[in-house]
């Protein structure tokens, strides 16, 4: 059984979902600190002007080293509503915008303040959309512990996997005799995006799934 996992992005990269196809169990790693100017509550769309970002503000100030299960959004500005607009604003007259709208519209109803679980829900939702059988698993239900390496495959090993499905960064810092010793093999994702129709331009690799969503373009894979 293939298990990868990664932490929970705001609205992440089509590379995110294709390793996501990849995989029998997709675990959101949710027990580790949250990075701030990573991409755990920002993405980019496409404008006008090429990629921009999509942000979820969250507390940050005397918060260091908290837990990304942990991090609250910033109720003081009204970002939900601006989400929405920008969303219409640069993808209105694209055939998948509807269904766009409507599924963040749907997440965010919920009015949680979460970021946690603000992700895990539009995640779902899209795996959901695009019909991926994968499993998908918060590291913070699991019993393992651990950092890097360690963490990785006793993740792993409690879900019963017996590939690990890194990135291709993964080569740079994975202890691979740590999974060795669990009868875990090692294997690493490689994806270059497929272009697909865009508004406002040439074609932008590297951009949130809702721009392949609200773009109205077919699966890839």
């Amino acid at each position: 059984m293939i298990v990868t996992i990664h932490q929970p992005n705001f609205a992440p990269w089509t590379g995110y979902f294709d390793k996501m196809t990849k995989a029998d169990v997709f675990v959101l790693l949710d027990t580790v600190p949250f990075t701030k100017g990573g991409f755990q509550n920002r993405v980019k769309i496409k404008g006008p002007g090429g990629p921009q970002w999509l942000t979820v503000p969250v507390h940050t100030k005397g918060r260091l080293g908290q837990l990304t299960r942990d991090v609250e959004t910033n109720e003081l500005k009204p970002w939900r509503g601006d989400h929405v607009k920008t969303l219409q604003t640069l993808y209105g007259r694209c055939p998948g915008f509807e269904t766009a709208k409507a599924m963040l519209e749907a997440v965010y109803a919920r009015e949680t303040t979460n970021l946690a679980d603000l992700c895990t829900d539009l995640i779902t939702r899209l795996r959901d959309h695009y019909a991926i059988p994968t499993r998908l698993v918060r590291a913070s239900e699991l019993e393992a512990t651990g950092s890097a390496s360690e963490l990785l495959a006793a993740v792993t090993a409690e879900l019963g996997g017996d590939v690990y499905l890194s990135g291709p960064s993964g080569r740079n810092y994975l202890d691979e005799s740590v999974f060795a010793e669990r009868g875990i093999a090692l294997d690493y994702h490689s994806f270059t995006p497929t272009p697909y129709p865009q508004p406002h331009g040439d074609f932008a690799g590297g951009l949130s799934m809702l721009d392949h969503l609200a773009s109205g373009a077919d699966p890839w894979w």
